[in-house]
């Protein structure tokens, strides 16, 4: 069973392309599984614990492992376990691909690779702004606008460095030309995977298989047929002031993802504004598992070379009915 990764920063369209891809007769995509975040690597107390949220979130029965599952052996054949649980329950008969959508693994690329060296990996980056604004209204996030912008620089970071690597297995995409054109963008992922285009991907409607239940409340959007209406909604949702800030702390971010800025960029930030954020960032990370933060820091060490330029049971009609932006 060949394996790809969908990553990017939270709120940058993952869920969006794993519904549309989940539409596709021979790919199987599962909620979030957070392998590499919350399981591999971790105590075998966390590991149990995190194993009930999988049997729930998946609908299957995976026993607890005997020991902590901590070497790529080790790995392999428990996520392969896993993987073949979840496609024996699922009516689909001719899948050639199991996906997997963590935005949280995209710093966690490194052991992916050293797991699965022959996956492919779909890389989805969006305007920050519009990332912030919505980051900020998620119950597991902070609400500090400027925290969740530094978030996003960081993501950011992650995916400029994955674009000056040389590996064929890697696919960016931009949520903006998703969501204008997802025949073509929907289309040249179909062609990555070397899978053949099924017009229900772009233009069906979503399904709640990949979305459990308690995360419907911030994914529902994502079952409905792919729009432009959230592009550029920072515009209707921040105030002058915000946006000035955020394009202060993203200059360079934004405009090389290209990106227009409405402002200079050059707004004065007292210290008083760094150590607010330092404070609303440092709140965050307490809630994160430190051994993550590690394993996220040390995995991204790597030397940044000169930057360059961003590369410019399913029912396939449960459509829903649109929300509010």
């Amino acid at each position: 069973m060949k394996k790809f990764f969908l990553v990017g920063c939270p709120r940058s369209g993952t869920t969006m392309v794993q519904q549309a891809l989940n539409r596709h007769s021979a790919i199987a995509i599962p909620p979030e599984t957070k392998m590499f975040f919350s399981f591999f690597g971790h105590s075998r107390k966390q590991q149990v614990r995190h194993l009930q949220r999988l049997n729930a979130d998946l609908n299957v029965e995976l026993s607890a492992p005997e020991r902590r599952i901590v070497s790529v052996e080790e790995g392999r054949s428990f996520y392969e376990r896993m993987a073949e649980s979840y496609l024996e329950r699922l009516p689909k008969r001719d899948v050639a691909y199991f996906g997997e959508k963590t935005p949280e693994h995209t710093g966690h690329l490194p052991r992916i690779r050293a797991m699965f060296p022959e996956a492919k990996i779909i890389v989805l980056y969006r305007d920050g702004r519009d990332v912030a604004s919505s980051l900020s209204r998620m119950p597991w996030m902070t609400t500090s606008l400027y925290a969740n912008f530094v978030i996003w620089l960081y993501y950011h970071g992650i995916v400029q460095r994955l674009q000056e690597s040389d590996n064929n297995n890697l696919f960016f995409a931009r949520y903006e030309d998703i969501v204008a054109d997802p025949q073509r963008e929907l289309g040249r992922m179909l062609r990555f995977l070397d899978l053949p285009d099924e017009s229900v991907v772009a233009e069906g409607c979503g399904n709640d298989e990949g979305i459990p239940a308690r995360e419907i409340a911030w994914k529902e959007r994502a079952l409905e047929k792919i729009n432009r209406e959230r592009v550029g909604v920072f515009r209707d949702e921040l105030n002058v002031e915000q946006i000035e800030i955020l394009e202060r702390l993203g200059k360079q971010a934004l405009s090389s993802l290209g990106y227009p800025l409405l402002t200079d960029g050059e707004r004065p930030l007292p210290p008083t504004f760094f150590v607010k954020l330092a404070y609303d960032l440092s709140r965050f990370a307490l809630r994160v598992p430190w051994r993550t933060l590690a394993r996220e820091a040390l995995a991204n060490l790597a030397p940044r070379r000169r930057p360059v330029a961003a590369l410019p049971a399913f029912d396939f009609h449960l459509c829903k009915p649109g929300l509010p932006a």
